[in-house]
């Protein structure tokens, strides 16, 4: 059973790189990160919610029917950011949660969606349909899923709820974190396929 996260925090300041722009809480004018430092404890909790999270999606992806991967992704999505919500003590709504998944994906605009819609249409041609959305669908997904909880882990971090998030301001990040995103799933997707065959 994981124990009552901490309510202290330490406030901390230093450079906005990529690495730690997905934990930072705020960006100051002159490219100071101030944010919220996780107590240890909950830290390591927190990874290992979106890194499970992100391997369901990876999973989920590589379903060999139309829409039903999407739809398993979106339940794997919602069920991190319950997991989430739990690990800082916020009141979680899943109504409210579901609105916010679709904004910020919607953020990543027509081409992206159309790329996912098309990896998952795909499969229903035989044999080569679904060869071909192997190598798509689950990096897509993981990718959107690792997103999605870093940007929420963010938002939590620096003392926020699901009512006060406001996509519109995590629209920018969201894209950016997903175009990073995508080489880091890639990676662990291959590393999951070199233990299989090691296995």
């Amino acid at each position: 059973m994981t124990s009552e996260p901490s309510k202290s925090k330490t406030k901390s300041k230093t450079k906005a790189t990529p690495d730690n722009e997905a934990e930072a809480g705020r960006t100051s004018a002159t490219g100071e990160v101030e944010f919220e430092e996780p107590e240890p404890d909950r830290a390591e909790v927190v990874r290992k919610i979106i890194r499970r999270n992100v391997y369901w999606a990876l999973g989920l992806g590589a379903i060999p029917f139309p829409f039903v991967d999407a739809a398993g992704v979106a339940f794997a999505q919602i069920k991190m950011i319950r997991e989430l919500s739990a690990a800082y003590g916020v009141e979680f709504s899943e109504s409210r949660t579901k609105g916010l998944v679709t904004s910020l994906i919607s953020s990543l605009g027509g081409m992206v969606l159309s790329y996912s819609f098309i990896a998952s249409v795909v499969k229903v041609v035989p044999v080569v349909g679904y060869a071909l959305s192997i190598f798509t669908m689950p990096v897509v997904s993981g990718a959107l899923t690792m997103t999605m909880g870093n940007v929420f882990m963010m938002h939590f971090e620096s003392g926020g709820t699901l009512l006060d998030f406001d996509p519109e301001k995590m629209r920018e990040h969201f894209k950016a974190e997903f175009e990073k995103n995508k080489l880091i799933v890639e990676e662990l997707r291959n590393e999951q396929a070199g233990d299989a065959a090691k296995a």
